[in-house]
């Protein structure tokens, strides 16, 4: 029996010239993409895109928070308003009920003088009994500088320090109080118009740094800049 040599494979050694050439390709291709410029270039962009992560999740949480701020300033400022418009409101009903304690004393006092001058001691007694007690302090110290007799006196109880109403005292204090919620109330709003102000600010400036983002990659990365050579193996090259 003879011997007879194997028939050979017409396409082998066409393949393994393919292969000769995909390996020397590839091997190009790493020397071209782990040149020093080009791994700096890569460790550049990964630290960017983790920087950038950060600084927009941070930026995320400040909005939030200052969004948050902003509400809670503004609901300071509309219950610091209500606080006040209600002082100012039982201030001012103080004040009338004041007005109508002012009008019984000087309906007293002026029955007291009529009788007074009438020579009627006894009538003008009886109505200095009626007098209220805030009048009566007054009226016995400007007795006391007889004005009947001295004209340097006062002319009138109601024009000695000692004629106080209690009414009027607390309406003051009531107003002034009314005051300084309105102050704290005017702050308490500029307060949240700085947050609401920066709240605006970040939301703009996010899809202003996502642009960048995207425009960075389409000018670079997909652009085939060198620090980006495309792979002609492609995504598994």
């Amino acid at each position: 029996m003879s011997d007879t040599m194997p028939e050979s494979d017409p396409q082998s050694e066409p393949t393994t010239t393919l292969a000769r050439q995909r390996v020397a390709i590839r091997a190009r291709w790493n020397r071209l993409v782990n040149t020093p410029e080009a791994v700096s270039d890569r460790r550049i962009r990964k630290w960017s895109e983790v920087w950038e992560t950060v600084i927009l999740s941070v930026a995320t949480l400040i909005t939030a928070w200052a969004g948050y701020q902003a509400g809670q300033w503004n609901g300071l400022q509309t219950e610091l308003n209500v606080q006040a418009h209600t002082l100012q409101l039982q201030s001012g009903v103080l004040d009338a009920r004041a007005g109508q304690m002012q009008l019984i004393d000087l309906a007293a006092f002026t029955n007291w003088a009529e009788a007074m001058a009438d020579g009627n001691r006894v009538k003008a007694r009886l109505h200095e009994a009626q007098f209220r007690e805030e009048f009566r302090a007054a009226f016995v110290t400007w007795l006391a500088t007889d004005p009947l007799s001295d004209p340097d006196a006062p002319s009138t109880p109601f024009e000695m320090p000692e004629y106080r109403l209690q009414l009027l005292d607390e309406s003051a204090r009531l107003s002034l109080k009314a005051e300084a919620l309105n102050i704290s109330a005017v702050e308490a709003g500029e307060t949240s118009n700085q947050y609401t102000l920066s709240v605006v600010i970040l939301a703009g400036a996010g899809p202003l740094g996502g642009q960048a983002r995207r425009v960075q990659r389409g000018g670079v990365g997909a652009g085939g800049g060198a620090g980006a050579p495309l792979n002609p193996f492609g995504q598994g090259g």
